[in-house]
């Protein structure tokens, strides 16, 4: 929220040249996700690709700047944000898709999407 709101109030000054954009990242390979490994798994972006991802969707003028990474799709991730802002609309519980009253539910949902 705070970020948006910095992006509407940037947006209302002429002639900012500042903008605020909000980085959504999925599973990147730094020290503080290594636990202890050496090697990159395989799900797993670079930092490089995502600072990449990053300047290119902001060169875009994107705000929202979802990151993916190895094992899920684009498409996986949009309708897993779907889902959880449902979650919101229709009070179902926090992370509802792992909760069981949900479970299969949101399997369903899932079932057509590509995997990459």
């Amino acid at each position: 929220m705070l970020a948006e709101q910095l992006a509407h109030e940037l947006r209302q000054i002429d002639g900012c040249r500042v903008s605020a954009h909000l980085l959504i990242p999925d599973f990147t390979f730094i020290s503080l996700t290594a636990r202890g490994r050496t090697e990159k798994p395989e799900d797993a972006w670079t930092p490089d690709q995502v600072a990449e991802l990053v300047l290119d969707s902001m060169a875009r003028g994107d705000f929202y700047i979802l990151c993916p990474d190895n094992s899920v799709s684009r498409e996986m991730d949009e309708r897993r944000i779907r889902w959880a802002a449902e979650d919101l609309i229709q009070n179902r519980p926090a992370l509802s898709r792992w909760h069981p009253d949900h479970e299969r539910s949101f399997a369903s949902y899932m079932e057509d999407v590509k995997k990459p």
